[in-house]
C-alpha cells in the first residue's frame, strides 16, 4: 500500500507538500498539486481514513529529536521528556539524528506524517535548519541548543554561566594560566561556552592566551588530540585546561597521563556537564552540573502548555542555571594560591 512518503518521492516533493494538497491545509502552486495528484494516481493512493479522521484532533502523541543517542549528556534529558510524557497518557516517540542532516529532514516528515502532536528537538543551531520545522507547521519547542538571536520556545542552561563558573574555581584555586579546549562554533552551546570563557577570565582580571585556544567537538577525540597538540608545542605546560565539555576532559586527561603528566599535581582539569561517568573517571573529574533532568522535563512540560493551548501564540525561555561539582581533577578547595 503506497503512503504519502512514496508519494512525495515520486512527485519529488516534500511530504509537507503532499500533506497540503492532500488536506487543503495551506495553499500549493499548480504545477506541484497536480504532480501530487498524478503520483497519487498512479501509485493507486488510499489515505488511510483513521488517519484522516485524526485531523485537528490529538493523537496522543509526542516526540524529540537528539543528536546523538551514544552522547551520556542525553540519557537524564530523554528521561526528563518521557516522565512528563507518560504522567500526560502520551506516547513518547525518540528520533536519533547520529549528527546527520539527511535524517534530520527525514524524521522531520515522519513526524508530520504520523501527526504527532508536539516535537522537541535538541539539535537546531542554525537558522536553515529551524526553517524546515517551521515551514512543515509543527507545533515545537527547542531545548539545549538553538539558532543565533532565536528568543521563541526554548529551554536550556545558561551556558555562558557554565564557563564563568569553571574559570572562577580554578583561579579560587591558584590556577592562572589557563587553556581552553572547545566544541564546535557553529553549536549555540560550545559558542556560549567560549564568551562565558572569554568573560570570566576578564572578570578575574587574566588575559586569554590565543596559544592555549583549541576548538573541536564534544568528544573524547577531540580533547585527546588537542591536548595532545597542546603537550608538543608548549614549552611550559600552563597551569589548568577548561574544557567545555566532560568528554573534551576525558579525552585531555587521557593524553597527559600519555604523556606522563599527572592530574591535578602537574595540570588541573576542567570539565562542564557533569557527564554521569564523571564522578567515577579514573581521575574524578569537577566539572558544571546542567540539570539535564530538569532541562528534558521543563521543556516537555512547556510543549504540553503548548499543545494543551495554554501558550498558544506566547514566546517563552526558560534558562536554568548551572552550578559547580568539585571533585579532584582541580586539585582542593585548600590550594594556596601561586
Amino acid at each position: 500500500m503506497a503512503t504519502m512518503k512514496d508519494i512525495s518521492k515520486n512527485a519529488k516533493v516534500s511530504i509537507a507538500t503532499v500533506s497540503a494538497v492532500i488536506n487543503k491545509s495551506s495553499y500549493v502552486s499548480q504545477e506541484l498539486t497536480e504532480r501530487v495528484n498524478q503520483a497519487i494516481q498512479e501509485l493507486n493512493y488510499r489515505p488511510n481514513a483513521f488517519a484522516r479522521s485524526l485531523k485537528g484532533k490529538s493523537t496522543k502523541t509526542v516526540a524529540a529529536i537528539v543528536t546523538d543517542i551514544e552522547n551520556p549528556y542525553y540519557p537524564a534529558m530523554i528521561k526528563g521528556m518521557d516522565d512528563v510524557a507518560i504522567m500526560n497518557g502520551f506516547s513518547f516517540i525518540l528520533c536519533n539524528t547520529a549528527n546527520d542532516p539527511k535524517r534530520f529532514i527525514n524524521y522531520l516528515d515522519l513526524i508530520l506524517e504520523k501527526r504527532v502532536d508536539g516535537l522537541l528537538i535538541s539539535n537546531i543551531s542554525l537558522r536553515e535548519e529551524l526553517e524546515q520545522v517551521e515551514k512543515r507547521g509543527l507545533n515545537y519547542v527547542l531545548l539545549n541548543r538553538k539558532p543565533p538571536a532565536y528568543d521563541k520556545n526554548y529551554v536550556g542552561i545558561n551556558n555562558h554561566l557554565t564557563s564563568e563558573l569553571s574559570v572562577k574555581h580554578l583561579v579560587t584555586l591558584g590556577y592562572r594560566n589557563i587553556a581552553y579546549i572547545g566544541g564546535d562554533l557553529k553549536i549555540s552551546t560550545a559558542h556560549e561556552r567560549w564568551e562565558g570563557f572569554q568573560y570570566g577570565m576578564t572578570e578575574q582580571g587574566l588575559e586569554v592566551n590565543a596559544s592555549l585556544v583549541f576548538h573541536g567537538d564534544y568528544t573524547i577525540e577531540s580533547g585527546y588530540k588537542h591536548a595532545k597538540k597542546m603537550i608538543s608545542v608548549q614549552k611550559r605546560l600552563p597551569d589548568a585546561i577548561c574544557a567545555a565539555s566532560d568528554m573534551i576532559a576525558f579525552g585531555a586527561i587521557k593524553a597527559l597521563r600519555e604523556s606522563s603528566i599527572r592530574v591535578p599535581e602537574d595540570i588541573a582539569v576542567m570539565g562542564n556537564d557533569n557527564n554521569p561517568y564523571s564522578e567515577n573517571f579514573i581521575v574524578p573529574l569537577s566539572t558544571i552540573d546542567h540539570l539535564k533532568y530538569d532541562m528534558g522535563k521543563m521543556a516537555m512540560e512547556s510543549l504540553f502548555e503548548r499543545i494543551e493551548g495554554k501558550e498558544r501564540g506566547i514566546d517563552r525561555q526558560i534558562i536554568l542555571n548551572p552550578s559547580l561539582v568539585a571533585r579532584v581533577s582541580c586539585g582542593w578547595l585548600n590550594r594556596s594560591k601561586d
